[in-house]
């Protein structure tokens, strides 16, 4: 762009005739599209910060892949995760039996899923014994040594001598929106019944029941695993289930995540293939990380309506002043302004309002994203996962709404300039 396109375009932004009206008018336009631009920035921050705490919460609380068996038994669990912890790069391996149980307490009820772990073993591949708030998470290896008492066992015995079961006390770790759900604390006793593969000749098969004890309580901050996740020892779990040495899967946890395609590959490859299959943590938090992303984008394409309206006020603004400028374009298209250089002048002056806006709303959502960051703003963590709201700024996101907005402030410049280049000498000078 020439100095000659640039002069005058700052000239006509700064002087004008209608000088007051003019600059109302680009004022409520500028802040209209600040107002649009940090809305913008604010709510996909939000949204980035939603994405990378989900996945901070999930590397941290879980595993990072899951080797299983399609067919058969798997009773091979310990030479299945000595392979698999040969691979460079893998941190550890532990097997784990899953399974969904119904538990009753005295005063609740709810469904969870049932994890039996080797305490010591999945130290190794998760920070569960880090999350542990309340109780000890060693309990469920020493269990003697906790010294819990089951407390009104009258109700649980008469259920157990219902399904012809022998009490079973065994110390389970639970998340701490579970816990609230049932009303326990460290000490409590838990009902457990889910299916199982006990059953004689000729008979249906009975469902499997036991008892807990509340040895801990985690919480990871995530709800999902907080409202449904409890953990036991996998001996004991075994027992339960009377499932013999056979387990769900191999978990694994290896030092860099992001790159688990690679890992994934690499497992399946040690553990030979079929009937084996390795499932990463991308693909065993799929949906969720599928809502986020389209969440995302969902807000990103409505709130850019935001700017899209705001932008008829540049375009306002831009044909107040070529109407303001009809004498001043004649002239200079009287001595030999080409028609290209007049949309410039003006194409500029629609961009100046745009980078001005632009600038004004990323300097107010940073302001708001630190605020909202440093004031941990609750929100309901049974609705968002999480009770605080959290927020991370990113270039991308930064980069993303600057050039859209910039795009569509150019944009709405195209129609204010074209008119003013249309414009012929006689037109303007018509009257003098």
């Amino acid at each position: 762009m020439s100095e000659f396109v640039r002069f005058i375009a700052l000239r006509y932004f700064t002087q004008s005739h209608r000088k007051r009206t003019l600059s109302l008018i680009s004022l409520i336009s500028v802040l209209g599209l600040s107002l649009g631009v940090a809305t913008l920035i604010i709510v996909l921050s939000v949204m980035d910060g939603l994405i990378a705490k989900t996945e901070e919460i999930v590397l941290k609380s879980a595993t990072h892949a899951n080797v299983y068996r399609l067919v058969g038994n798997f009773d091979t669990y310990t030479e299945v995760a000595k392979q698999v912890e040969s691979i460079p790069g893998v941190l550890g391996a532990a097997p784990v039996v899953f399974r969904e149980v119904l538990l009753m307490s005295e005063k609740g009820l709810a469904t969870a899923f049932l994890n039996g772990i080797e305490p010591e073993g999945y130290k190794k591949i998760a920070d569960l014994s880090e999350l542990v708030v309340k109780g000890d998470y060693n309990c469920m290896k020493l269990k003697e040594k906790c010294g819990y008492v089951a407390q009104n066992l009258s109700k649980i015995s008469d259920l157990d001598e219902f399904l012809d079961e022998k009490p079973q006390f065994i110390p389970a770790v639970l998340g701490s929106d579970l816990a609230e759900k049932l009303k326990v604390s460290p000490g409590s006793v838990i009902s457990l019944v889910t299916s199982g593969s006990r059953s004689t000749a000729g008979e249906d098969a009975m469902p499997v029941s036991g008892n807990l004890v509340v040895a801990g309580i985690f919480e990871s901050g995530m709800y999902d695993y907080d409202s449904r996740y409890l953990y036991a020892g996998l001996e004991e779990t075994q027992q339960l289930l009377d499932i013999g040495r056979n387990v769900s899967f191999v978990s694994t946890k290896v030092d860099e995540p992001g790159k688990i395609e690679d890992f994934r590959i690499m497992m399946s490859e040690r553990v030979g293939g079929f009937p084996f299959a390795v499932q990463d943590w991308r693909d065993l938090h799929k949906t969720t990380f599928k809502f986020f992303h389209l969440q995302k984008l969902i807000m990103f394409i409505i709130l850019v309506f935001i700017a899209v309206v705001a932008s008829f006020g540049i375009i306002t603004t831009l044909i107040m002043l070529v109407i303001d400028k009809t004498r001043e374009v004649s002239i200079l298209r009287s001595v030999g302004a080409k028609k290209r250089v007049i949309r410039g002048i003006f194409m500029l002056d629609g961009f100046i309002i745009g980078l001005l806006g632009t600038v004004l709303g990323s300097i107010f959502a940073v302001a708001v994203c630190f605020l909202l960051k440093n004031i941990e703003f609750q929100i309901s963590k049974e609705i968002y996962f999480f009770s605080t709201l959290p927020v991370q700024m990113s270039v991308e996101t930064f980069a993303a709404v600057i050039f859209s907005t910039l795009l569509i402030s150019v944009a709405a410049t195209l129609y204010p300039s074209i008119k003013a280049s249309g414009i012929t000498p006689v037109e303007g000078l018509r009257h003098e």
